[in-house]
């Protein structure tokens, strides 16, 4: 009996309500839901491909020439067949997966907080020095452009996925600066903060209680979308041989290898991985666009 109270207690509190509220925006769109899916789907195959891939040695060194250059769908062995080193092509993609959602994850971890933070620090004193220093800042970064920038980090750097994701973090937070300082900025005379500084309200609790919670819907928005072009420019990085090195199995990595040796007669090597990186994007695409619906009254 307690638990089934608590339960009713539950549903009927205004979060329960706000949640069901949000789900409602969310799946009015059957591309929102399409997207959940799959990147759900995607983040699924990140976590666990190295225990549900046919074969887990295949994304190292490892050589099969008796088996190589199989093509698709003619071994049950290698549904989508196999690449020069007799590797299953299958089975490297999904690994790709792996390393594409990891720099997303690195990528957006490392750029969020301190985008955000500086940009509400921005957005609160504008019209301060305070404000044209963060501001100015952020500008000279966005006045280059990202994939040049990270083109250009990494080439004075060894070229691994390490370097790759630090280039490209440098080059991310002053875009979630931007966006939350035009958004905190607009809600800085609003009649809820000017009450909180009547009240003795200390900065940081304004910034981050006040002025926070109504700036989640555009950043949480852009975050979803991020995590496509963050593999996208990830995955340029690795076309050019600034990214992840073979025999890694990145997606980016792969496409660049198979594509300038094997195409078009081998087309299979290249085109299946970047296939993975067209369903990643779109699948997170989608996700951002729903939850874009989600918080727009």
């Amino acid at each position: 009996m307690e638990k089934i109270r608590l339960f009713k207690t539950i549903k009927q509190s205004p979060r329960w309500e706000y949640a069901k509220r949000m789900w409602y925006k969310f799946s009015r769109s059957p591309l929102s839901i399409a997207g959940l899916v799959i990147s759900a789907t995607c983040i699924f195959i990140g976590l666990f491909a190295p225990y549900i891939v046919p074969y887990p040695e295949h994304g190292g060194l490892f050589h099969n020439f008796e088996d190589r250059f199989i093509p698709p769908f003619q071994n049950s062995n290698y549904i989508l067949g196999t690449d020069y080193y007799g590797r299953d092509v299958l089975t490297r993609t999904m690994l790709g997966f792996q390393y594409s959602l990891m720099m997303a994850v690195t990528v957006l971890s490392l750029v969020v907080a301190p985008g955000v933070i500086l940009g509400l620090i921005a957005g609160y004193h504008k019209g301060t020095w305070v404000d044209t220093v963060i501001m100015r800042i952020s500008d000279v970064f966005i006045a280059v452009p990202p994939l040049v920038l990270a083109l250009g980090i990494c080439s004075v750097l060894e070229p691994n996925i390490f370097n790759a994701m630090m280039a490209v973090s440098l080059m991310w937070w002053p875009w979630y600066a931007r966006l939350t300082y035009n958004v905190s900025s607009a809600i800085r005379n609003e009649y809820f903060v000017q009450a909180a500084e009547v009240m003795g309200a200390s900065t940081l609790h304004i910034i981050f209680k006040e002025i926070l919670p109504n700036c989640l819907g555009p950043i949480l928005t852009k975050v979803t979308l991020d995590v496509g072009w963050v593999i996208l420019i990830g995955s340029a990085l690795s076309f050019v041989g600034l990214g992840a090195q073979p025999p890694t199995p990145d997606l980016g990595t792969m496409v660049a290898t198979n594509a300038e040796k094997y195409m078009p007669d081998f087309w299979w090597t290249s085109i299946f991985p970047a296939l993975g990186i067209v369903i990643i994007i779109l699948g997170f695409n989608l996700l951002g666009d729903g939850v874009r619906d989600m918080f727009t009254e």
